[in-house]
């Protein structure tokens, strides 16, 4: 969880006849004094107290320790934020001021007492970026001897590199159009800018990047480019820290994103500062922080600690919003499994004879035709010897007798039903379930018409 900020903005406005006004503003509170500025002596040490006596006289350092207090009750931080108008003072390296002397306090490499600068600009900072997956920096070196800042700035960052956190590309003999076209063709949320030198101060201010450039042309340069939010810019030793610091601030004001400046640093010391801040930046700390934590790293190694500075809007500090990639899903389980059961065999035709082709009402109606044939063969109509004798009739009509066309009839049903009992299944076994089929029924008629009766002959009589 990122603590809450608590600004503490010390002002320093322009020069009156009582000199440079000193103003302190913080949680509601102010205080007004002057500016006591005392010379500045090279050695970094004595310089640093120099500047903290001037920076933090009585008025303001009791206003500071109060909220510092309540800041830690409230379990927040402050942010010292430098607002220096004068051109003059803006050139002064702030960031060595120190109090204290058996044990100094030097706000710039303290998490508690982050010291950023701030600039005129009115504009919104850019918001947070949501980031998923690691940052992606572009390191761009001026041609000619610029290009030996790579080899420091690779070794220190090639542990965020092997983790993954970062990812570098790196532009030789950049330009204003290499560089332009490196930034189109990746991705880039911060640049780390190596120019050849830095002159001028003030708006005459101009770095060498292949030619000439301003601040109004560098921020031409980068406008295009709304995943930027952190620009570093380095030179070789021996440029003017005081140019590099007018540049930053232009470009910080008129685009609003972090800009960071590392004045005089060689490039070992700069590759010591590069490694620890763009490594907590790409962790998701806050900008402030890991600029702090970069002076850390340079005081822990003997370094010039107090020549980076930041440019940073209030509410600006946190630049990136790591998103946690999807988590792979797990294999799937090995474990084994009951074994899914056989599928269901074929239905098969229930236990019984089936009923043959040849058994279809066509075959049927064909059989009984020729049973009616073969039944006609045994009437007999004549013999060799004549033909046979008729009995006589009585003269009342006596029962009726069978016509020869039904006992034919009645021949032809009882072969059949001879036929059919051959042919069909035993009742005891089951026969398998069928669609009824039907049979032709033959029906006896009583006969309805009297047989005709022949008269008595005598024997012998013709």
């Amino acid at each position: 969880m990122v603590s809450a900020v608590i600004p503490f903005q010390i002002s320093i406005g322009g020069r009156s006849s009582a000199g440079y006004g000193l103003r302190a503003t913080g949680a509601g509170r102010e205080v007004e004094t002057r500016l006591q500025l005392p010379a500045l002596p090279s050695d970094p040490s004595a310089l640093g107290l120099a500047l903290g006596q001037a920076l933090f006289p009585v008025p303001v350092r009791q206003l500071l320790i109060e909220l510092a207090h309540e800041a830690d009750e409230a379990d927040a931080r402050l942010q010292i934020q430098l607002s220096v108008v004068p051109s003059e003072l803006a050139v002064l390296p702030w960031e060595w001021a120190t109090l204290g002397g058996a044990t100094p306090w030097s706000p710039a490499v303290r998490d508690d007492y982050a010291l950023v600068r701030v600039g005129r600009s009115v504009a919104r900072p850019r918001p947070a970026l949501t980031v998923t997956g690691p940052l992606r920096l572009l390191v761009a070196c001026a041609p000619g001897p610029a290009a030996r800042a790579a080899g420091p700035l690779g070794h220190a960052l090639a542990a965020p590199v092997q983790a993954g956190a970062l990812v570098i590309d790196l532009l030789r003999d950049a330009d204003p159009a290499a560089l332009r076209e490196a930034l189109s063709e990746e991705l880039c949320h911060a640049l780390h800018l190596v120019v050849g030198d830095a002159t001028g101060t003030g708006i005459t201010a101009r770095l060498r990047l292949g030619r000439g450039l301003d601040a109004a042309g560098l921020a031409t340069l980068l406008e295009g480019y709304p995943d930027l939010r952190l620009l570093t810019l380095a030179a070789d030793p021996g440029a003017e820290a005081g140019a590099l610091a007018a540049l930053a601030a232009a470009v910080h004001d008129t685009l609003g994103i972090a800009v960071v400046t590392l004045g005089n640093l060689a490039h070992a010391e700069a590759g010591t500062f590069s490694g620890a801040c763009y490594a907590a930046v790409a962790a998701g700390t806050p900008v402030d922080l890991a600029v702090t934590d970069g002076r850390a790293a340079l005081e822990a190694a003997g370094g010039a600690w107090g020549e980076p500075r930041l440019w940073l809007m209030s509410g600006g500090e946190q630049l990136f919003i790591q998103t946690p990639t999807a988590a792979p899903q797990p294999p799937p389980s090995r474990r084994p499994t009951a074994p899914e059961p056989p599928p269901p065999p074929p239905p098969t035709a229930p236990v019984g004879t089936p009923m043959r082709p040849s058994r279809d009402a066509a075959s049927f109606g064909r059989t009984a035709t020729k049973a009616l044939a073969k039944a006609r063969a045994f009437v007999v109509a004549a013999t060799a010897v004549g033909e046979p004798a008729q009995r006589s009739r009585s003269a009342e009509p006596g029962p009726g007798l069978l016509q020869p066309k039904l006992v034919v009839l009645l021949v032809a049903c009882l072969i059949l039903a001879l036929m059919i009992s051959r042919v069909l299944p035993d009742r005891s076994a089951t026969p398998p379930p069928a669609l009824p089929t039907p049979s032709p029924t033959i029906s006896l008629l009583r006969p309805t018409m009297p047989v005709p009766v022949l008269p008595p002959t005598a024997v012998g009589q013709p």
